[in-house]
């Protein structure tokens, strides 16, 4: 019996999910549509895509991304934000869920056609360039 309770202690512990981290969202710098960053850390928002402001396809795209980016930034402004980390992607961001208010903001995003589910691989990426553009298209050079 001594044996198996540090062991059950040791299940115990481990069987806990990691507790999220409450982030003042006045403070957050809205990079796109889905990064933000907290302090030194950028975190990427990592339930939905976003349309592009930097390397739109499209005319239509970079606007959506700026209304996109506009509304983070509302959501983000309007509470305590809670981040939970889910790793780091290719480009050093964290993946994360954030939520203001106890609701998901990348379900919210997703709800109001700010931003579409995230996907991968290049049939997914042909089908965001697809949604917000309505055909393929090259990058549009951004002033």
């Amino acid at each position: 019996m001594r044996v198996i309770r540090p062991v059950l202690l040791i299940l115990a512990l481990t069987a806990v999910p990691a507790l999220a981290e409450m982030v003042d969202g006045s403070r957050a710098i809205i990079i796109d549509g889905n990064t933000v960053t907290f302090g030194a850390e950028r975190v990427r928002i990592m339930n939905i895509d976003a349309p592009a402001t930097r390397g739109a396809h499209c005319e239509q795209e970079l606007l959506a991304g700026l209304k996109t980016q506009e509304r983070l930034a509302m959501l983000i402004r309007s509470g305590p934000v809670e981040i939970e980390r889910h790793g780091v992607d290719g480009d050093g961001r964290t993946l994360a869920l954030l939520d203001v208010n106890g609701l998901d903001i990348g379900q919210i995003l997703i709800h109001e056609g700010l931003a579409l589910p995230r996907q991968r691989g290049k049939e997914a990426r042909e089908g965001r360039v697809q949604h917000w553009c309505g055909r393929a298209a090259s990058p549009v050079t951004n002033p």
